[in-house]
């Protein structure tokens, strides 16, 4: 399978292990370089963000450490390019709605949705074309979760 193909379906199904495999390595790359726009979307990144980022990273199977992915997330950090030229390679329905639903989780990661974060996930939404209210839905749905995890945590604390 080569690189620049970017409309091939996954060589297998991905499962619940490997969520990822069998994707083209060049949506793959557009991924994971689509969810370090998000988390620099707001000009600060968090510990927290980049963790998830190369967690992410590893998930996928790509490296850190390749050069291609190392140059392609720090270009990305240091100024977010138009998000719709970093995502375009992502064309699977299923990776689209992962990138989506990653983006969501990783731009929430330090507890805040900046304006620039939010207008972002409707960017990628309606470039995607995805449901724009179940869009809105699930960012308050994980908007209501994290208050709900960080309540139940407080309970406990004073267990």
């Amino acid at each position: 399978m080569e690189d620049n193909v970017v409309d091939m379906p996954p060589t297998h199904e991905p499962t619940d292990a490997e969520p990822f495999a069998g994707f083209p390595r060049a949506q793959l790359l557009a991924f994971v370089r689509g969810v370090a726009n998000i988390v620099a979307a707001d000009g600060k990144i968090t510990e927290e963000e980049r963790a998830m980022l190369y967690g992410l990273i590893r998930q996928t199977g790509l490296s850190i450490l390749d050069e291609d992915v190392k140059s392609a997330i720090e270009a990305e950090l240091a100024g977010p390019s138009p998000i719709e030229k970093v995502i375009q390679p992502v064309t699977d329905p299923l990776l689209r709605r992962a990138l989506y639903q990653t983006c969501v989780e990783v731009a929430l990661a330090d507890g805040h949705l900046s304006d620039e974060e939010r207008l972002k996930l409707v960017e990628v939404a309606g470039l995607f074309g995805l449901n724009s209210d179940a869009a809105r839905d699930f960012i308050q749905w994980t908007l209501d979760s994290i208050a709900i995890e960080q309540r139940g945590a407080s309970i406990i604390a004073k267990l």
